[in-house]
């Protein structure tokens, strides 16, 4: 079988980004971090992994209307489902920053105090359900796809 260019580029950026992200995650939990004064930990490296997520979902946003333009250009009757992609997607995030709570947490650390702010807070909420949402959506079309392959043998 012979693979594509588009999944030779799709599986080295995705293990791009997976090493990426567990050497991220690597130097959040093994980088330092001090105990504070009200006993709780001081992360030395809590804005990396902050940004880090951040950065991966604008891809994710920026990839998502990129494709959406390119198929349109290619497909003129393809406006219609490039458009309910990115709506959707819009939708989705809307949604999810309007559900989030805002509500600063106390007993945070000094250092964590630049993100305890109702906008961070309803970001990184909006950023987490989307996770959720997104991966819930991919575990679905996964089974989906499974099934319909296996009952048209």
């Amino acid at each position: 079988m012979a693979v594509t260019k588009i999944r030779k580029v799709s599986s080295s950026t995705l293990l791009a980004l997976s090493v990426i992200s567990v050497i991220i995650f690597a130097v959040f939990f093994f980088g330092g971090a001090e105990v504070d004064a009200k006993g709780n930990k001081d992360y030395a490296y809590t804005g990396l992994l902050l940004f880090w997520t951040y950065a991966l979902f604008l891809v994710t946003f920026a990839a998502t209307v990129i494709f959406a333009v390119i198929n349109f250009a290619s497909n003129k009757k393809g406006l219609v489902s490039s458009l309910a992609g990115v709506g959707a997607f819009v939708a989705l995030l809307v949604i999810t920053y309007s559900i989030g709570d805002g509500t600063p947490i106390s007993g945070l650390n000094d250092a964590s105090q630049t993100f305890n702010t109702s906008g961070w807070l309803k970001v990184t909420d909006m950023w987490l359900y989307s996770i959720y949402v997104l991966f819930i959506v991919t575990l679905g079309a996964a089974i989906w796809g499974s099934v319909s392959k296996a009952l048209k043998r």
